[in-house]
């Protein structure tokens, strides 16, 4: 588990003295936090369940937990989308666990699970990958990139799903492809201004450049040209950091985000 040492010793100590029979681990999106789960299991001497998070599969791996009778650990993955009647029915277990039972909540947000099952688990947070950290996970999948792409990895991505994925690209064509946007933004007309959005990707399934790693490019690019001093290039910093904040709502409309983003970005460069 590259980067993340501190992690690796709360848990290490926490096995040691009494591992918590309900836990929320909390990180980005792809930040390790199943392999942070299979390491709690393999440490616990337990079998790693990954269980749904629908009602009914919630009822369903209960009812499962009661029945066991080695050591097992049920993972409830991405459980900000878990809704409200997945969340009550899960309250309810966490109050008097099962003996051999061990539950793990994996969040991007804290803030999105009830109160009361917070003051329930015992919270974990994936340590923030530092640039180093990266490239050398980078490394260790054997990826195939020049210096000038090493240095984009360093910048550009927060956790190793973002590599996985910017490697996946052409990272040079991709890092072209956003400054051909940040150069002409105001410059084409709003027909081909929002083809941009069509080259992008806002969902897992979806086909084209991940909307995040893109946004954070495209800021990337602007702050290699903020010694120029322009207004312009501080105003659209900021504009991009504001919607990237909201592309991590849950439930936004990111495809409309990033509509409104391009609105915003040829007012200041047309102006």
């Amino acid at each position: 588990m590259i980067g993340q040492n501190t992690l690796r010793g709360k848990v290490d100590t926490l096995v040691e003295y009494g591992f918590p029979r309900f836990t929320i681990l909390v990180g980005p999106k792809h930040s390790g936090k199943h392999l942070v789960a299979k390491h709690i299991a393999k440490k616990l001497n337990a079998t790693l369940v990954d269980s749904g998070i629908k009602v009914d599969e919630i009822r369903e791996t209960i009812s499962l937990a009661y029945k066991q009778s080695e050591p097992t650990v049920y993972l409830l993955a991405d459980a900000d989308k878990m809704s409200p009647a997945s969340k009550n029915a899960i309250l309810k277990v966490t109050e008097e666990p099962p003996r051999k039972a061990y539950f793990i909540m994996t969040l991007t947000d804290l803030n999105n699970t009830l109160a009361t099952l917070r003051s329930r688990g015992t919270v974990l947070s994936i340590d923030i990958y530092q640039p180093g950290q990266l490239l050398e996970y980078a490394n260790s999948k054997q990826y195939n990139f020049k210096q000038e792409e090493q240095d984009y990895i360093m910048g550009i991505c927060t956790t190793p799903g973002e590599v996985d994925t910017l490697c996946s690209y052409n990272i040079t064509e991709f890092y072209q492809f956003v400054e051909t946007v940040a150069d002409n933004i105001g410059k084409v007309n709003g027909a081909n201004a929002f083809k941009i959005g069509s080259r992008l990707s806002y969902k897992e399934e979806d086909e084209g450049y991940d909307v995040t790693l893109f946004l954070r490019t495209l800021m990337d690019v602007y702050l290699a040209r903020i010694h120029q001093s322009s207004l312009r290039t501080v105003l659209s910093i900021r504009e991009i950091s504001k919607y990237l904040a909201e592309m991590n709502t849950t439930g936004i409309n990111k495809s409309a985000t990033m509509d409104m983003l391009i609105l915003e970005l040829r007012a200041i460069w047309m102006s």
